[in-house]
């Protein structure tokens, strides 16, 4: 169990957010840094899309009850334990009656992400449609559909039997107030004049103080349309940059609406993600077009920084079978491990409590 002391600037509860409900209306929500996000939960031992705490440019007051594993990742915000820096991207121990504090703002992003070991849950804490991630504007999800409040109290939940921490990340990202975003063109470039995407890569543009969860605004030079800003509505995607009438483009993030009437421009690189989301109002930032090929590539480096951490922890190996996951062993009844695997192909025994199935596997990055 935690308390949180103060609650700090939009500290809400997300995870990995709720796809596959856009077409009722109802948006992805989850955490904006999705990297660290992951990386938090795999320094405690956690699977992947446990719940976090997110905050923005002020982290929260907690104080623990219990020793428990914690990690911090995303912006640094000065994080401290009883008056003592402590590092982030690291996995952390913390004892009962330790306090965990953040002096604030360092200039080194704005959201930070606290894991715990066991995740979040009990009363109060909502899964809703699969997911914990807090919409505030709809008031559901995470913790009674809201931020956190100075005061709440938060139940923990079980650990990974056996971890013993001890895991970091080497050369975490850094942010900075200047920032490339990498942006693949499209969907409808053709909706607009051929002098836009040379102002978009060209230019420089600010982020504005109203940005937010649902989208980044920009200031800078208008990008023009063609025969005007309006589209039949479409699928809107995190990253996805959408231009107006105004001609000033706004990169929607992840409480963004599910469709949108506007012209989208370009979209930016997945792993470009965690730059959107420490983007510091006041910012500028520069656009570079490449190609799908060479984002995949970067997105795979960025994969193997969380492959390598989750090896060293040796996390183990589950299948999902009917949405159930299932644990994986070795001929001697051994749960098998991520760090175990030697090959990419196995002929894998699945038992169905009445007979043996041999079923072959391929697993890749």
């Amino acid at each position: 169990m935690i308390e949180i002391n103060k609650a700090g600037t939009l500290t809400t509860i997300q995870d990995a957010g709720r796809p596959g409900f856009q077409e009722l209306g109802v948006p992805e929500s989850g955490a904006l840094d999705n990297f660290a996000f992951r990386c938090a939960n795999i320094l405690v031992g956690n699977p992947e899309n446990t719940p976090v705490l997110e905050s923005v440019l002020f982290g929260p007051e907690v104080k623990f009850s219990e020793n428990i594993y914690i990690a911090i990742t995303g912006a640094n915000l000065g994080p401290s334990i009883d008056g003592n820096k402590v590092n982030m991207w690291e996995t952390l121990e913390v004892s009962p009656g330790s306090t965990l504090s953040f002096s604030g703002f360092t200039g080194n992003g704005i959201r930070a992400y606290l894991a715990i070991s066991g995740g979040f849950g009990g009363e109060g804490v909502e899964k809703v449609m699969n997911s914990y991630s807090t919409y505030v504007p709809g008031e559901f999800g995470g913790y009674e559909g809201r931020a956190l409040r100075d005061g709440d109290v938060l139940h923990t939940g079980i650990g990974l039997e056996g971890f013993k921490g001890g895991l970091s990340l080497e050369n975490p990202p850094s942010f900075g107030e200047d920032e490339l975003i990498r942006i693949i063109e499209g969907p409808q470039g053709d909706r607009f004049a051929e002098s836009a995407i040379h102002t978009l890569t060209s230019a420089s543009y600010e982020v504005t103080p109203n940005s937010d969860r649902m989208g980044c605004r920009l200031e800078g030079p208008v990008l023009e349309h063609v025969t005007g800003p309006d589209v039949i509505s479409d699928g809107n995607a995190f990253g996805v940059i959408q231009v107006p009438g105004d001609g000033k483009p706004i990169i929607l993030l992840a409480d963004r609406g599910t469709t949108g009437g506007y012209t989208k421009i370009a979209t930016v690189i997945t792993a470009d993600r965690s730059k959107l989301a420490q983007l510091m109002p006041g910012s500028s930032i520069t656009f570079e077009i490449i190609d799908q090929d060479k984002a995949v590539d970067l997105l795979r480096e960025q994969e193997k920084a969380l492959i390598a951490l989750s090896k060293i922890q040796g996390l183990q190996l589950k299948f999902k079978v009917d949405g159930v996951l299932v644990d994986v062993v070795d001929d001697n009844e051994r749960t098998f491990a991520v760090e175990d695997l030697e090959n990419t192909n196995y002929v894998v025994t699945v038992s169905d409590g009445v007979s043996d199935h041999q079923v072959r596997v391929d697993i890749s990055e």
